[in-house]
């Protein structure tokens, strides 16, 4: 499975907010949620992280906080970012400037599409591209 491929799975109805060359063909290796400011120890290379961006306020402290969460998934190879709109009602352009600055995709998630359903879709798709592969022997 690959980033752009969400972004045809109905029922989903995931927006492509920002991504650079040849980002929606990267691997998706996996999916982690987090709502956490510094997630690093928590994500591993391949994932794409599903965030409410509760840990998003507008306030003088917002541009550390989203430069230390960008970062954090740049650094430790996050294919993505799935950016919940349900806690500001749109995600915050700060965060799509941090995602650009650090050449990570970003992808919105509407309110009405639960995090569990993007979960389901990407390990139903990557049992799918398994189950596929021929047996090694």
């Amino acid at each position: 499975m690959r980033v752009g491929d969400l972004l045809e799975i109905e029922g989903l109805d995931l927006t492509l907010l920002w991504s650079g060359e040849n980002l929606l063909a990267q691997s998706v290796g996996g999916v982690t949620a987090t709502d956490l400011e510094d997630p690093s120890r928590f994500l591993q290379s391949g994932d794409v992280v599903l965030s409410g961006l509760v840990w998003w306020h507008p306030d003088e402290a917002a541009p550390a906080r989203t430069e230390r969460f960008v970062s954090a998934l740049a650094a430790n190879g996050a294919t993505a970012l799935l950016a919940g709109e349900e806690t500001h009602g749109t995600v915050p352009q700060a965060v799509v400037e941090a995602c650009r600055a650090h050449g990570v995709a970003l992808l919105a998630v509407p309110a009405h599409t639960n995090f569990r359903a993007i979960t389901e879709a990407v390990y139903r798709h990557r049992w799918s591209d398994l189950s596929r592969r021929p047996a090694d022997g």
